[in-house]
């Protein structure tokens, strides 16, 4: 595999050469959080949608850090893809602690982590997925986009052995979303549901283009509580995130629910998502 360009505390190196300290807060207590901006063809999609949504996440975790020094690195690491489809993966952790200690000390310095990863958007778009129904047992800050991704590992691993590539999680019969993607489906009636974004679920970056791309052309759309029991009689449903775009689910495990890939109104979607990723890579929005 080719070595990745990676960039630890300033300092660019091959990503196997990247040493992180083993009280770094973001082993000892996950006390980071994480963005992923994709790429195509060198050109980042939102890119400061994800950056604000970065600076967020580390406010809310009282994580200060010099936003346009990540920025820049997160750029140099882009440089490296050379014109090819991928992300950048950038990781804020709180800091270095000198002993390992539930708290933190209020001047440490806040220790910057990212690499940059080639990925064929093109192939991945091309999969679609089966899903395992199951209850969400993640804590209840998920709007933070925290490396502290346990509950959703557990989770994942446990569809895995069952043949799933995701998830989907809820709680008291909601749906909040999938283990590492925001979730919709297209009711019986047509109309298109995703759940709002609470302490509970992320607020993904694709999935307010989708938002987007459908309110401005007056796609039937509900944005609320969405009941599990839906999926039985869903006519299709898929999943949104910066590295699968949008992607369908085949069957969701422990419902009646199975794909319709010939769906008229789901390709048409599919094809108002693509249009509007094209308009805002080429506005560089």
């Amino acid at each position: 595999m080719n070595s990745s360009l990676a960039v630890y505390q300033g300092e660019f190196n091959q990503l196997e050469a990247i040493k992180v300290p083993a009280l770094s807060r973001a082993y000892t207590f996950s006390d980071s959080v994480y963005e992923v901006i994709p790429y195509f063809s060198g050109r980042p999609l939102s890119f400061m949608r994800h950056i604000e949504r970065f600076k967020n996440s580390a406010s809310l975790l009282s994580i200060a850090a010099n936003f346009s020094l990540i920025e820049s690195e997160v750029s140099r690491l882009a440089e490296s893809l050379e014109g090819q489809d991928g992300y950048v993966y950038f990781q804020l952790s709180r800091g270095v602690d000198i002993m390992r200690s539930h708290m933190h000390k209020d001047d440490l310095e806040p220790e910057r982590f990212g690499y940059a990863l080639p990925l064929d958007f093109s192939a991945s778009s091309l999969d679609i997925l089966d899903a395992k129904l199951c209850d969400d047992i993640r804590w209840s800050n998920c709007h933070i986009k925290s490396t502290s991704l346990l509950g959703n590992t557990m989770q994942m691993n446990s569809a895995r052995a069952e043949g799933c590539q995701e998830i989907i999680m809820h709680r008291d019969g909601l749906l909040t979303e999938a283990g590492a993607c925001n979730v919709f489906y297209l009711d019986q009636s047509g109309c298109v549901r995703t759940s709002c974004t609470t302490e509970n679920i992320l607020p993904g970056i694709t999935r307010e283009i989708l938002i987007e791309a459908l309110e401005e052309h007056r796609v039937k759309l509900r944005i609320g509580h969405c009941a599990i029991q839906d999926f039985n009689t869903a006519q299709c449903a898929w999943l949104t995130s910066s590295t699968k775009g949008l992607l369908p689910l085949r069957i969701i495990k422990g419902t009646s629910y199975k794909l319709d890939i010939n769906n008229a109104e789901f390709l048409a979607i599919t094809e108002l998502f693509n249009l509007k990723v094209e308009s805002l890579l080429a506005t560089g929005e």
